[in-house]
């Protein structure tokens, strides 16, 4: 199962009688389980004149991974068969589309559709960034020293590399005094902080972690109250001009 933010870059980019429209497809795709449907990339454009030739290239990365050439039809280059597939045999002048099978973190990249006629040539990109989340744990620990409370956070089995912050349940954010991010066989991340802070030995508080992606719109937070064990939660935090196309109960975050 994955959930995903789709986000459709209308504003057409116009050469003459060369238009593309957009690139269709998420930009943010969260893996949980094993579960995981193909990512949909569609490009819309349109040819206002007539052509004798007409070739449509999708790349990742610079990397040419699809190429439709009119009279020859569409063919993905043999590297990537069974990663990914056609989904639009004959363009007609309208759209090319493309599916990424079998999503993992080497989905992640930046996805280009190249228009060439024998007049102009148009392109636009579109990244997709994969955050995988499979057998994660999100820990967070603490212990008290006279009157400070020593809080230490750890998450593994995560990707991209997180970075994690430790603060208070109203987000008044707690110093950290030591961190350690290790990259794991899998290509995943293992990452842990520690904080201190001082507190009154009969108080009973609640504390955060907050795991962030390279900035992406999903947080994974672990709670703990004084004296109690800790529990996690996903969290979803809303982008301008981003919809949330998800069946989930996450609870929204705002920065």
């Amino acid at each position: 199962m994955y959930y995903f933010y789709m986000v459709l870059n209308y504003g057409a980019y116009e050469v003459n009688c060369l238009v593309l429209t957009e690139i269709e497809g998420p930009s943010l795709v969260v893996i949980e389980d094993e579960n995981v449907d193909s990512i949909p990339m569609n490009c819309h454009f349109k040819v206002e004149e007539e052509s004798n030739s007409l070739v449509v290239k999708w790349t990742k990365d610079n990397k040419v991974v699809f190429q439709y050439i009119k009279g020859h039809g569409a063919n993905v280059i043999p590297e990537f068969r069974g990663e990914v597939k056609s989904l639009s045999s004959d363009p007609n002048d309208e759209e090319s589309g493309i599916l990424l099978l079998n999503p993992t973190i080497e989905t992640s990249g930046t996805y280009k559709c190249n228009i060439q006629t024998d007049k102009k040539t148009i392109s636009m990109d579109k990244e997709l960034h994969i955050i995988d989340i499979q057998n994660y744990t999100h820990t967070l620990q603490h212990k008290r020293i006279q009157n400070e409370t020593h809080l230490e956070c750890e998450i593994a089995n995560v990707y991209p590399k997180p970075t994690l912050a430790i603060q208070t349940f109203n987000g008044e954010q707690i110093q950290i005094i030591a961190s350690d991010v290790n990259l794991l066989d899998d290509g995943k991340y293992q990452a842990s902080a520690i904080a201190v802070i001082r507190t009154e030995d009969d108080s009973t508080d609640e504390y955060q972690c907050v795991s962030m992606f390279n900035g992406l719109s999903f947080n994974l937070t672990t709670n703990i109250i004084s004296g109690s064990m800790s529990f996690r939660r996903p969290e979803w935090s809303h982008l301008l001009l981003t919809v949330l196309i998800a069946l989930v109960t996450y609870e929204k975050f705002s920065y």
